[in-house]
């Protein structure tokens, strides 16, 4: 029983660094442990048909409410300022057909799981991180632990599939949206043919690009909320500390996000070499 205790101490209480480069240091570190730990967690309930589906579905709910509304006010005005900036100069040297295949490189490459991204950091993680942190802080965590719940395989991997889920569905649609936004301006802006927008949007967009999105849009929201939920179970200190928490995770989920993506782009470029004829 001692031993039980002392593993759950030492599990969900930070030990205090001195310096910021040893605070960094030990943050990290905790956070692979703890990300480690939340993924086999995650496997195992799976495995054992353990995960609880009405918590999962709850959160799916939840994430997907507080996250669809700013992710499509986010991509369709990011949509007209690519359809904006790449119409003005195609038109300037006489390649405005070529916008569709512009709109297939940046639109469905790189900015509809971007824009998962910051959605899953900024607004899902945030309220994922408070939630948590506001159970930690009212010792609703511990009375789990207390009973012998397992609060990772309780809190956590509910999260992280209702997380995944909800990045694939937004990554969808955000793609969408953003490509009709474009779609729109090159026909009602620059009163360009249709044609040529799809012939070069089908001629440079292939699949595995929007597959790829799907993945890096996945890959985000589970950072996102490995973050969230790791700064949400060590929150100490009362509501300040959640409001702490909440900031930290939101800079460090930005940050990884960022770093993961330039990572996945550059593999992807090399398994997957460049198609079409200028």
């Amino acid at each position: 029983m001692g031993d039980a205790k002392g593993i759950a101490e030492m599990t969900y209480e930070l030990p205090t660094a001195k310096g910021p480069a040893r605070d960094v240091a030990t943050q990290g570190g905790y956070l692979i442990g703890f990300s480690v730990q939340a993924l086999v967690a995650l496997l195992r309930a799976l495995l054992r048909r353990r995960l609880s589906l009405s918590e999962t579905v709850t959160q799916v709910l939840f994430i997907g409410r507080v996250s669809t509304g700013p992710s499509l006010l986010l991509m369709i005005p990011i949509g007209v300022f690519i359809a904006v900036s790449v119409g003005e100069l195609a038109g300037r040297i006489g390649a405005g057909g070529y916008s569709g295949a512009v709109v297939a490189f940046i639109v469905v490459g790189q900015a509809a799981a971007l824009v998962c991204a910051l959605m899953m950091a900024g607004v899902a993680g945030s309220a994922i991180c408070t939630d948590l942190g506001s159970r930690k802080i009212r010792e609703e965590v511990d009375a789990l632990e207390v009973m012998g719940i397992d609060v990772v395989e309780r809190l956590v991997a509910p999260r992280l599939v209702a997380a995944v889920v909800v990045s694939l569905a937004l990554c969808s649609m955000v793609t969408f949206g953003g490509v009709l936004a474009c779609y729109l301006y090159h026909i009602y802006v620059q009163h360009l043919p249709a044609g040529t927008f799809m012939a070069t949007f089908s001629q440079y967009g292939r699949t595995s690009d929007f597959v790829m999105a799907l993945v890096k849009a996945a890959v985000f929201g589970l950072t996102s909320t490995l973050v969230a939920t790791f700064k949400g179970l060590h929150t100490k200190g009362g509501p300040r500390g959640v409001a702490d928490s909440v900031n930290e995770a939101v800079v460090i989920a930005f940050a990884l996000v960022f770093v993961v993506n330039a990572a996945l782009s550059a593999l992807y470029t090399v398994i997957v070499p460049a198609v079409g004829s200028y």
